[in-house]
């Protein structure tokens, strides 16, 4: 990148305050030329859109980009490209940094840990906002030797984080990298990007740390960012929808390369679902919750499902349905009536034990839909305790917030409660009350890496013993056969079967 040629300052996000005397020299602009004037008469008409925008913004999400080849205007006539940094100096204050253009798009060195997702993608939202000019990927990268079920020692996940997350930072444009689970982050790259190179590397990491030379092969995906203008929330509903492709969450799409297929896979997925809601083309597929040490029956899980496209499916399987809240108000709503319509049908006999209804988390904070509930358990004279709520992803209790605020309240009305936050009972147990007599579910993949350990072992024991003082009871999903001894032996006798 070289050494700074010259610089400008400014004031008030964009007024020119001074310039250095190399500026003033290079460019030919006099203090009187450039005194209180707004920047953007430096920029060509194209570029000052985007200047705006950057400036209005608050720049130190952006202060490790190096924007390349921007447009300066010379005073005696015509633009001389140069390579661009900004750094906010103070509230209203920004020194605009001016390189020699180079081939370099990336910051020289890494200055700070992977970001959370959030973050790394309120990080693009403002570059792809930015004047950055030139062609940009997100890359996503996932290395299995850095999850938590890997045979990987705690101390070499670590150490490999750490030299993986530099190795990346290098890469990325501004030097960002974002988490998108334990072991996979999210970059913006450029046309230097090579994973082929990368993979190389990752063969060094495994050197250096004297493991075997296959340990680190990792997976990677290239999404083209070729709309520059699409609006935030569609920018992040497609980065999200991306992320869940990668991680084999959802199924892929044809039209999946670019950010601008992402988005019309989205719609065309979200219309699928949408018709089939409008259709009627919608089941309910129950699941028993089994205490097998009883070998009786606590209940049932229901899942909504929708016909697509001939397949009775969840709809997560092709959709984010958090991020989008009122296809999942709808598709909610929809089954939980028809679920307490049909309860309310059963002889008293079959209706000994709860139902749990998998509930979207963006479904649980919305007034309509507490309102809409409250309407339908009083139209079928159901009372709330036979209707419970299965809801995954919520976040920790220790951050409080609008999701434990509406558990709060379904279990006030009476409503059992059930959610995947299993080691929640270790951090905020006096904030745990709303789970009485409902269920927190152990993750299969924690049973799988604790169980080979003593002190693991000893862990997960002390948790379910922790929940079963709470009166909550622990449950395990989708568990392999051979793991269902293992569970047993620390305690969790409940659980979902087929």
């Amino acid at each position: 990148m070289g050494a700074v040629e010259f610089s400008l300052f400014l004031v008030k996000n964009s007024l020119i305050s001074e310039a250095d005397d190399r500026f003033k020299s290079i460019m030919r602009w006099s203090d009187t030329d450039l005194f209180r004037r707004p920047l953007s008469f430096l920029f060509p008409a194209d570029a000052s859109d985007r200047l705006g925008k950057l400036l209005e913004k608050d720049s130190s999400t952006l202060s490790d980009v190096l924007f390349p080849r921007v447009p300066l205007r010379v005073k005696t006539g015509g633009y001389i490209n140069f390579d661009m940094k900004m750094e906010q100096t103070g509230p209203e204050e920004r020194r605009l940094d001016f390189y020699k253009p180079s081939n370099v798009k990336h910051t020289d060195e890494p200055k700070q840990p992977a970001a959370d997702m959030h973050s790394f993608f309120n990080f693009v939202e403002e570059l792809l906002a930015s004047p950055y000019e030139g062609d940009m990927e997100l890359t996503m990268v996932s290395v299995d030797a850095l999850k938590d079920t890997s045979k990987l020692t705690q101390t070499d996940k670590k150490a490999a984080r750490e030299q993986i997350e530099q190795e990346l930072q290098t890469k990325a444009i501004g030097g960002k990298v974002g988490k998108l689970d334990e072991a996979s982050y999210g970059l913006i790259t450029s046309s230097d990007w090579s994973e082929t190179a990368f993979h190389k590397e990752m063969l060094t990491v495994a050197e250096k740390l004297n493991l075997p030379p296959d340990t680190f092969v990792p997976k990677t995906s290239n999404i083209e960012l070729d709309d520059r203008d699409i609006p935030a929330d569609k920018l992040h509903k497609a980065l999200n929808h991306s992320r869940s492709v990668f991680l084999g969450e959802i199924e892929p799409s044809e039209t999946s390369e670019k950010l601008s297929g992402v988005v019309d896979g989205i719609e065309h997925n979200r219309n699928l679902i949408l018709n089939a809601l409008n259709r009627y083309k919608y089941q309910l597929t129950p699941r028993d919750i089994m205490d097998t040490n009883a070998s009786s029956m606590v209940g049932l899980l229901q899942q909504g499902k929708v016909n697509l496209e001939g397949q009775i499916r969840l709809p997560e399987e092709i959709l984010v349905m958090a991020d989008h809240p009122d296809i999942s108000l709808q598709h909610d709503l929809a089954q939980l009536e028809d679920l307490i319509r049909i309860r309310s049908k059963k002889p008293e006999n079959d209706k000994r034990t709860p139902e749990f209804y998998e509930l979207c988390r963006s479904t649980l904070i919305q007034e309509r839909f507490h309102l809409e509930l409250a309407f339908i358990m009083e139209k079928y004279e159901e009372p709330t305790n036979s209707i419970g709520f299965r809801v995954k992803g919520i976040p920790p209790v220790k951050m409080g917030g609008p999701h434990w605020d509406a558990l709060r309240h379904l279990r006030n009305l009476g409503h059992p409660i059930w959610i995947d936050r299993f080691s929640d009972a270790v951090m905020a147990q006096d904030a745990l009350g709303c789970l009485r007599y409902g269920f927190v579910e152990v993750p299969t993949a924690l049973i799988r890496r604790l169980s080979d350990h003593p002190e693991g072992n000893d862990l997960l024991t002390q948790l379910v013993n922790t929940w079963s003082s709470l009166q909550v009871g622990v449950v395990s999903a989708d568990i392999e056969d051979q793991l269902k001894p293992t569970a047993r032996d620390l305690g969790i006798r409940i659980m979902v079967t087929d």
